[in-house]
């Protein structure tokens, strides 16, 4: 589909995606003495209810004691990040020799699928005169995108001690909705500098775009937009207010031309082809937010003269270090995207170390620039629809790192590495032990003969070499967080 077809279309089925979040920031706190997903056995070690053997299927069970009734047997539908929880009616019939009270425990059967779910009972237990009780269910979004998918519910009825009855029940589980929204920060290479004319955008092509990958509307890297340290977290300079969101087109850093139905840039970078494997993951559509910057770090660069324009998260008394405006431009980008679609933050991929290279007390200072930028764009992007607790140092949104070019052609060979540049280097291949929940994808054989460099010099990666990173980032995304 043409760029400009597309957008129409982007435009039509996103028109009534104004959402409200608030109500599904978190899934709900069960209260402590309704919520059962455990039963005592008698000495303090809790069963699994998952493996108890069941009395009965389809939400019914019975035996001499008890008749046991979960909803109506035709299974539950679920959505994941649904405000209002699902409502599942449970009766008890009592008969000869049954117990005056009854507990009621609940648990997913599947133990790899028990997170971010909630099962709650209206009363958990019922006395020798109660019959009915009502189990509460809501699915929280994941970290990682889910696919549609069943699970099983497992209902006991309990003396206390001793499972009587219990029984399964099918649910029928739906992804969320929302975008899955990916930030892209770093300097040229996540910008994306390939050789001249190296863009394949026609259909079929590797760089075509697809209509279920998106992007912010971006303003371009240059002073036209960025006069001023103002402008960095202004939302009117960051991005096109009057189209902010439209189909993912390479260069991504570029802002759609609605003249030409596109863009004229002929550069890639490595975020489409990574959005497009990302798209097998999920059932969502998703978008790109472009924040890199050429020629940037945490240091100060003599060749960007801009003050102030860097990568720290606060600022710093050391002389060698530039300032926050670039972090705080991707923070206000990231939020931009979010409040526009509503989406989910499902990563963050970083490129970037060149520019920390040239000075080696910049570079001493890179692993703790880098742990600190990672920690402060992962609790100072507004919560999304995951809540507060996927925001934080520590939260499961995970941060992807790439290794710097080795590569040499007829303009000059990189290796071997400076001390500075070495040192950075070591730092990114070593991130997950100085970053929870990140990963690094080593780039080390996207270079001539078999990958060509990019524009300028090898210091950049080529189209190809582009592709192929895109595809490691993705590998490294989903390595760290397991399905659900």
């Amino acid at each position: 589909m043409a760029p400009l077809a597309s957008i129409r279309l982007f435009r039509a089925r996103h028109l009534v995606r104004v959402l409200t979040v608030a109500g599904l920031l978190t899934v709900l706190a069960a209260c402590d003495s309704d919520l059962r997903t455990d039963i005592d056995n008698g000495n303090d070690t809790p069963v699994d209810l998952g493996n108890l053997p069941l009395s009965g299927a389809n939400g019914s069970a019975s035996n001499e004691q008890l008749s046991l009734q979960v909803g109506n047997g035709a299974g539950i539908t679920l959505q994941e990040g649904a405000s209002n929880p699902i409502r599942v009616p449970i009766s008890i019939e009592r008969k000869s020799g049954a117990p005056a009270s009854i507990q009621l425990s609940a648990v997913i059967q599947e133990a790899d699928k028990r997170k971010y779910t909630a099962l709650t009972f209206s009363d958990a237990t019922l006395g020798a005169s109660e019959t009915s009780s009502t189990l509460s269910l809501q699915l929280a979004i994941a970290a990682r995108p889910i696919q549609p998918q069943s699970r099983t519910l497992i209902v006991t009825a309990s003396d206390g001690a001793t499972p009587l009855l219990s029984t399964a029940i099918d649910i029928s589980v739906s992804p969320t909705e929302l975008p899955d929204v990916y930030l892209l920060v770093g300097q040229s290479n996540m910008v994306g500098f390939s050789e001249d004319n190296s863009k394949r955008a026609a259909a079929g092509e590797p760089d075509a775009p697809d209509d279920r990958i998106l992007q912010l509307n971006v303003t371009g890297n240059d002073r036209s937009h960025y006069a001023t340290a103002a402008d960095f977290t202004d939302p009117a300079s960051n991005h096109v207010t009057g189209m902010p969101l439209t189909p993912a087109l390479d260069p991504l850093h570029d802002g759609f031309d609605t003249t030409l139905g596109g863009k004229s840039g002929q550069r890639i970078g490595p975020g489409l082809s990574f959005a497009k494997l990302a798209l097998n993951d999920t059932s969502a559509d998703i978008y790109l937010v472009p924040a890199a910057w050429a020629d940037t770090g945490f240091c100060k660069r003599d060749s960007n003269p801009l003050p102030g324009l860097g990568w720290n998260a606060t600022p710093k008394n050391n002389s060698a270090l530039s300032g926050t405006l670039l972090y705080d431009r991707a923070v206000q980008r990231a939020n931009i995207a979010l409040t526009e679609t509503g989406g989910v933050l499902r990563g963050i991929l970083w490129h970037q170390g060149e520019a920390d290279s040239d000075d080696l007390a910049c570079a001493q200072a890179y692993a703790d620039n880098l742990s600190e930028l990672a920690s402060a764009l992962r609790t100072n992007i507004q919560p999304d629809a995951r809540g507060t607790t996927a925001r934080g140092a520590s939260a499961d949104v995970p941060f992807i790192v790439g290794t710097l070019s080795r590569g040499s052609d007829v303009r000059g060979d990189l290796l071997p590495f400076g001390e500075a540049k070495q040192l950075v280097d070591d730092t990114l291949r070593d991130v997950a032990s100085l970053i929870p929940l990140s990963d690094v994808v080593i780039n080390d054989d996207l270079v001539p003969p078999g990958y060509a460099c990019g524009e300028g010099s090898c210091i950049h990666f080529g189209a190809l070499a582009y592709r192929e990173m895109g595809r490691r980032y993705y590998q490294a995304i989903t390595g760290l967080l397991p399905e659900n």
